[in-house]
């Protein structure tokens, strides 16, 4: 499903790109994304003040993740009925009032109980900013400003954990929360200023004659779309394999070469480092190969460095091929995302919800079945089983996606 039929070509050629809603949008995910990791280093000092062991605390990371997952397909169906960019500024606020709940916990399943709130309001910011991407930017358009938009997400993830390290020791953990606080609610009322803006638009996008068993329904057909279930699968396995490896990067780092912690921690920021270079270099990508041949190359270029990872002789070729990671990741995540906006023009909303239901619950898949790999055999068979999956999907993708092209 790649062609765009709702405008003249003409037309779409002149459409203005509504880049300010789109940097606030980024803005919305680099604090989600921030949110996400930013209880990772901060679990021996919750524990340690809570008086319970690392592992118990680590329920405040676990109670996060299961409600991201399972409330992005409610954020989906609340989106495609109310509007995308109103349920993106009612999420981000929301989150923040989450995160300063975590500030003000007198125990452990406080805690936990905030993280679950925290969980279920920030699981649709993310999807639903690409949603409204794809129902305000022109198919010609959209995998470039996709690609500018994401390094909001790819900050955040860094931010987050930086930030929960570095703060959290100088100023303790619940510092760090009131610092995601703060910047969710600032980017939220800016989001709020800027619907109100665009108030007549958002009116017009609503889903009026639509109620919730409508909605379900709109689901169920979607997952009957032989191309739906064919990007949703693509984007399980890739983060399967991606993120099921990446999961064991650090321990790798540490076990094989000694690295400590916080250097380890630097070696897997760089994959962001590749996320950067592709947005800064999407355009002349594009250009150059074709939304398919940059899936296919993608693939390639993460099969190279994984495969390079398994048998690395010296820790100083991980910061870069980390990196190369980054880029062979987003190359072929970039494209999976263009697609998902544009599997469901008619219920899109709906469609990129379960686009990210599928990716992360592919990553949780993947992390399980590594582990399993991981204590027996280390991360060697992890990297060589990533080098090999993943250049056949995207061969396999991009296949797919030329013979979709007219629809």
């Amino acid at each position: 499903m790649l062609v765009e039929k709702t405008r003249p070509a003409a037309e779409a050629a002149r459409a203005p790109i509504p880049w300010r809603a789109v940097a606030l949008l980024s803005l919305a995910a680099f604090a989600s994304a921030a949110s996400i990791r930013v209880a990772d280093p901060l679990l021996p000092a919750i524990g340690g003040e809570f008086g319970v062991s690392t592992g118990v605390a680590a329920n405040v990371v676990i109670a996060f993740s299961i409600t991201y997952g399972m409330f992005q397909l409610v954020g989906g169906l609340i989106g495609d009925r109310f509007g995308k960019f109103r349920t993106a500024t009612v999420a981000t606020l929301l989150s923040g009032f989450g995160a300063l709940l975590c500030v003000y916990a007198v125990s452990i399943d406080a805690l936990t109980l905030a993280r679950l709130a925290s969980g279920a309001t920030a699981a649709a910011i993310m999807p639903m900013a690409l949603a409204w991407i794809g129902d305000s930017v022109d198919f010609e358009q959209r995998q470039n400003v996709l690609a500018r938009f994401l390094p909001g997400q790819i900050l955040g993830v860094i931010f987050g954990q930086a930030i929960g390290g570095v703060l959290g020791e100088f100023m303790g953990w619940r510092s760090v929360f009131l610092v995601i606080a703060c910047l969710q609610f600032a980017v939220g009322a800016a989001m709020l200023f800027e619907l109100w803006l665009r108030r007549k638009a958002e009116t017009k996008s609503f889903v009026q004659d639509l109620g919730p068993v409508a909605l379900f329904k709109r689901m169920g057909s979607l997952l009957r779309d032989g191309w739906v279930r064919t990007v949703l699968g693509a984007v399980f396995i890739e983060g399967f394999a991606v993120f099921g490896a990446m999961a064991f990067l650090a321990s790798h780092l540490q076990q094989r070469f000694g690295l400590g912690v916080g250097g380890a921690g630097v070696v897997v920021a760089t994959f962001g480092l590749g996320g950067l270079i592709f947005s800064a270099t999407s355009q002349r990508l594009l250009d150059w190969m074709g939304p398919a041949g940059l899936a296919r190359r993608g693939g390639l270029v993460l099969s190279i460095a994984f495969g390079v990872l398994s048998v690395m002789p010296t820790v100083w070729l991980a910061p870069v091929l980390t990196a190369v990671m980054g880029l062979g990741f987003y190359m072929l995540h970039n494209t999976l995302q263009v697609s998902a906006t544009q599997m469901a023009p008619e219920a899109r909303g709906t469609g990129v919800a379960i686009y990210a239901s599928s990716l992360f619950f592919g990553q949780t898949a993947g992390v399980a079945a590594a582990a399993l790999v991981f204590d027996r055999w280390g991360a060697g068979p992890v990297f060589i089983a990533a080098s090999i999956i993943l250049p056949v999907l995207a061969s396999w993708f991009a296949v797919r996606l030329g013979t979709s092209s007219g629809r």
